[in-house]
């Protein structure tokens, strides 16, 4: 199997570096356009199955990257992203100072606010490999799966046999970013990874100016 993981396109609570988490946001206008020029890109992708966080802002960029193709999209909540409780919707800029740990030191990561901590996200994605890719790594062809970015990061885990230390090595991935990976059983391999399809819009990315910080969402 051929596994594509992609972020969803950009909401306003991204650009107002808001806690997402599992907060039902939807896709502002450039977090759509992002989702239809990777959907371009991927036009000619035989996908054969679609899985999606069944959060809005996953579910949509799913759909436009569909397109016309004939394939339903399959939910899963172990597919939705990092919990963060009752801090969700707050500004980066008001997290607690432990908060810090959350990328300086993911071991050490104690969760806020009745939220998730990563073993908990590691282990319900590590169950939805167990359940829906290594079962199906021989029988599906090419599969589209479009989550979040501690989601994806929490995958990619699993299939660089990463320690929870390192959750945050390499590049992470943007919005409508995509992850390749080569699937066989449980043998996996990276052929790309947080590519993105799009030309950066130089005055939009200076107005965000992206942080740390702005990961989580």
């Amino acid at each position: 199997m051929i596994l594509y993981v992609i972020r969803h396109g950009e909401t306003e609570w991204n650009t107002e570096k808001r806690l997402q988490g599992r907060s039902d946001t939807k896709l502002n206008e450039y977090g759509i356009h992002l989702a239809k020029v990777t959907a371009e890109a991927l036009k000619d992708v035989d996908f054969d199955a679609i899985y999606s966080s069944p959060l809005n802002r996953a579910c949509t960029t799913a759909e436009i990257i569909r397109g016309d193709r004939k394939l339903d999209i399959l939910t899963d909540e172990r597919l939705m992203e990092m919990s963060f409780g009752e801090f969700e919707g707050m500004p980066a800029s008001e997290v607690p100072d432990s908060f810090s740990a959350f990328f300086e030191a993911p071991d050490k990561y104690i969760p806020m606010g009745n939220g998730e901590s990563f073993d908990d996200v590691i282990a319900r994605t590590g169950s939805f490999i167990n359940d829906v890719i290594i079962p199906n790594s021989e029988k599906i062809k090419c599969m589209l799966l479009v989550a979040h970015g501690a989601l994806n990061n929490a995958l990619a885990l699993h299939f660089l046999h990463r320690d929870v230390k390192d959750y945050w090595a390499g590049v992470f991935p943007r919005n409508c970013s995509v992850s390749v990976y080569e699937i066989h059983g449980s043998d996996f391999k990276c052929l790309e990874y947080g590519r993105i399809y799009y030309e950066e819009d130089k005055e939009h990315a200076a107005s965000l100016k992206y942080t740390e910080n702005q990961r989580t969402e």
